[in-house]
């Protein structure tokens, strides 16, 4: 595989290099790009390091007057039997607390960088957590009447990989799978989700890398049972299932196998909020064949069908109530983005899927209204390019959400509005888009 290098790419022919999935167009879209050419060197340094992301918490909290409570809710990279030893625990697990878990109160909880190279929501949460932590009077009697979780990285391992002693965020938890930890047979079939070799996209989706550190997609290890823990199971009937494509496949829960996955339902059900935000990148989109705005984020308030357990025969399904609300929360942040016929006004939803085994579609299916935002480009795509722009995109969804909440004006926001945001479509290709593996 060959290194990052850095090369100069002519204007030209950088051009000439970008072509339309349905139709040859000059420009693409509008904005056209930045793309990340090929061999070019992609600069990170604007985002944080976890050591650096853990320095700006606990300062944020030291400085918030008590308002904001910074918690170790656990650790990453852990055995489905428990930590080995005390060094065996991996990077911190911060959950950023304005407000108390409280029925009187509306809440909401967030995450962002599930995927390690989708780390734009971070920085975007980071500034979310500087604003509530001031003291405004706005601010104040806003967390009066709603309580705010934030988890601002929850895949510390992907986000701080390294390859070829560079930085390399990658999709992937670290973690081995050992079905001989909990007395499944050596050759039991890890999850579908597992990354055996430690490989990720290559920069520019140039190819792959292969960077020897396996672990999971973590965004597909969350089950609608939220108490499911493989460990706990017939150890006869999860070898069954594993060994099955039939069902060891996208259409069922994950295995909660990720120390990540657990830790974050913890603080699910700790919470039980009302709404759930995960905060992604993808790839890239122009909005129609008539309107070629790149659309800088999709929503999505629906990710799951109704599901049956297939350990217990438990059924689950969104209930109509949160749903309506699911879908008043992403129709308002379609209004809050429409500013005149501008770039950030392009949304689209997010393409119909069924991922039980995502965190947004098992806290769906436990209740709790979702928000999918999936903003474009990720590390080896857009590096730091338009990181303001995208960040401002995450940002001010979020903050009239909490004040619709507060006063509950989000009851007054139309559900069909959700309804007419434009499909999925128009998935452009270019420099970067080399592949079409899934992002969400």
């Amino acid at each position: 595989m060959k290194k990052i290098t850095k090369a100069v790419v002519p204007a030209a022919l950088a051009l000439s290099m970008i072509a339309s999935s349905t139709a040859l167009a000059d420009p693409q879209s509008k904005p056209n790009g930045p793309y990340i050419e090929n061999e070019q060197n992609i600069s990170l340094s604007s985002y944080m390091s976890n050591e650096e992301l853990y320095q700006t918490l606990q300062k944020l909290e030291a400085s918030s007057n008590g308002k904001m409570k910074l918690e170790i809710a656990g650790y990453s990279n852990q055995s489905p039997d428990g930590y080995q030893t005390e060094e065996d625990k991996g990077e911190p697990l911060y959950v950023v607390k304005f407000g108390e878990a409280d029925p009187n109160k509306k809440s909401v909880l967030i995450t962002t960088q599930i995927h390690g190279n989708e780390q734009i929501g971070t920085e975007a949460a980071v500034d979310i957590i500087q604003k509530l932590s001031s003291n405004s009077k706005e601010v104040n009697e806003m967390l009066d009447k709603v309580s705010i979780w934030i988890m601002p990285r929850i895949n510390p391992e992907g986000a701080d990989n390294q390859y070829e002693g560079k930085w390399y965020p990658t999709r992937y938890t670290h973690q081995t799978w050992l079905p001989e930890n909990i007395d499944l047979p050596e050759g039991t079939t890890a999850p579908w989700y597992y990354n055996s070799d430690g490989s990720e996209r290559a920069q520019n989706n140039n190819g792959r890398v292969v960077y020897g550190i396996p672990g999971y997609d973590q965004n597909r290890d969350y089950n609608p049972n939220l108490d499911f823990r493989v460990e706990d199971q017939d150890k006869d009937v999860v070898e069954a299932f594993l060994n099955d494509r039939a069902t060891n496949n996208s259409n069922f829960g994950g295995f909660y196998v990720t120390a990540e996955a657990r830790t974050v339902t913890s603080v699910f059900q700790e919470l039980q909020p009302d709404v759930y935000v995960d905060v992604h990148h993808r790839g890239f989109n122009t909005v129609s064949d008539e309107d070629n705005r790149s659309v800088p984020i999709q929503l999505a308030a629906v990710v799951a069908d109704p599901y049956t357990d297939p350990f217990t025969g438990q059924q689950y399904e969104v209930d109509e109530d949160v749903l309506k609300l699911g879908k008043q929360v992403n129709a308002l942040a379609a209004q809050t983005l429409q500013r005149g016929f501008s770039h950030f006004g392009a949304i689209q939803k997010y393409p119909d899927v069924n991922l039980p085994g995502t965190a947004l579609g098992a806290f769906a299916l436990n209740d709790a209204a979702i928000m999918l935002m999936e903003i474009k480009g990720q590390s080896q795509t857009l590096g730091q390019k338009q990181a303001g722009m995208l960040k401002e995109t995450v940002k001010a969804p979020l903050y009239d959400l909490f004040n619709a909440l507060a006063d509950e004006s989000i009851n007054d926001v139309d559900p069909a509005v959700y309804d007419a945001i434009p499909e999925s479509t128009n998935r452009i290709t270019d420099p970067s888009t080399r592949d079409t593996e899934k992002d969400f």
